[in-house]
C-alpha cells in the first residue's frame, strides 16, 4: 500500500477515542519489524525518526525511501513522521524527502523563544499542508536524539496561548511521562484533563515505554491521539540481536533477522492494545 498521510490517522483516532502508535525506529530491521506488525494486526502505524535514528539509518532521504518501500510491499497503513527536530532546516529536509508530518521541539527554550520558533515552523510547513507537532513543557529522560533538559510540566493556560498563537496541529504534553523510563511521580491525569478541556487539537504522549497499560488507556480516554514508543522497541531489537549472537557467535545475518522479529513482536503487542486505532 502506498504510504499514507498521518493527519487523517490522528484525526480519526481522536474522533474514535483511540490513539495511533508512533514507533520510533533507527534501522532497516526495525522498520521492517514494525511494518510487518502493522500488516499482521491490521492496525495503522506511524514510523518515526528522530535525529539519532536518521543518523543510524543513513539520513532523511534514505529513511523516507526505506519506509516508502516497506509500506508499498505490505497491506498496512503506514505513515512517516519526523520526531524532535529543533531547527527549520531539519523540517525542510524531511518535507522535501516525503515525510508526512513533522515535529518542532523548542521545549527547552524560554516560552517566548519557543513561541517564535513554533510560529516560524508553522509558516514553513503551511505550503505543504503537513501537520506540525510541538511540545509544550519538557519531557525529560534519556533517549538518543532527544534534547535533554530538566522536566517541566505543561501548563494548561500556557497551552491555550501557545496553540492559539502558533497554529500547531498536535500538542505533545509533559504530564509526568519520561523518555526512556517510568513517569516521574506518576502520570498526572488531572493536568492532562485540564489541558484537554482547554486545547482543541489532538494531544501526543511521548515516553510511553515506561507507562503501564492502565495509564496509557486513561491517557487516550483523556484526549491523547498519538502515543510515541521508542525505548521498548529499541530494547527488543537489542535483546534479539544479543541473544542470537550468544547462541551463534559470528552469525550476523541470523542475528539481524532475530532482532527484526523481536521488534515485530513488541510492535504487535502495542498495536493490539485496547486503545490502539484499528
Amino acid at each position: 500500500m502506498p504510504i499514507v498521510e498521518p493527519g487523517p490517522l490522528v484525526a480519526r483516532a481522536l474522533s474514535e477515542g483511540r490513539a495511533v502508535v508512533g514507533a520510533n525506529v533507527s534501522t532497516i530491521q526495525m522498520v521492517r519489524g514494525v511494518v510487518r506488525a502493522a500488516e499482521q494486526t491490521g492496525r495503522p502505524l506511524l514510523v518515526q525518526f528522530n535525529r539519532s535514528g536518521l543518523t543510524l539509518i543513513g539520513g532523511v532521504d534514505l529513511a523516507a525511501r526505506v519506509v516508502r518501500q516497506a509500506a508499498e510491499d505490505s497491506e498496512a497503513e503506514v505513515g512517516l513522521h519526523l520526531d524532535h527536530a529543533d531547527t527549520l532546516d531539519e523540517l525542510s529536509a524531511a518535507i522535501n524527502a516525503g515525510f508526512g508530518s513533522v515535529m518542532i521541539d523548542g521545549s527547552t527554550l524560554a516560552f517566548d523563544q519557543h513561541l517564535t520558533l513554533a510560529r516560524e515552523a508553522k509558516g514553513l510547513v503551511q505550503w505543504s499542508r503537513l501537520p506540525l507537532e510541538a511540545e509544550l513543557g519538557h519531557v525529560a529522560g534519556d533517549e538518543a536524539g532527544v534534547t535533554i533538559g530538566d522536566a517541566s510540566w505543561t501548563d494548561p493556560e500556557q497551552a491555550v496561548r501557545f496553540v492559539a498563537e502558533t497554529g500547531v496541529d498536535w500538542l505533545a504534553v509533559a504530564v509526568g511521562n519520561t523518555h526512556g523510563g517510568p513517569p516521574l511521580g506518576g502520570l498526572q491525569i488531572d493536568r492532562l484533563h485540564a489541558i484537554r478541556d482547554r486545547v482543541p487539537i489532538p494531544l501526543v504522549l511521548h515516553g510511553a515505554s515506561g507507562l503501564t497499560a492502565d495509564e496509557l488507556g486513561v491517557a487516550v480516554e483523556s484526549g491523547v491521539a498519538k502515543i510515541n514508543v521508542g525505548t521498548s522497541l529499541h530494547q527488543a531489537a537489542a535483546k534479539g540481536l544479543t541473544e542470537a549472537l550468544e547462541r551463534h557467535p559470528g552469525s550476523l545475518r541470523s542475528a539481524l533477522l532475530e532482532s527484526e522479529r523481536a521488534v515485530e513482536s513488541e510492535a504487535r503487542r502495542l498495536l493490539t492494545s485496547p486503545w490502539a486505532l484499528g
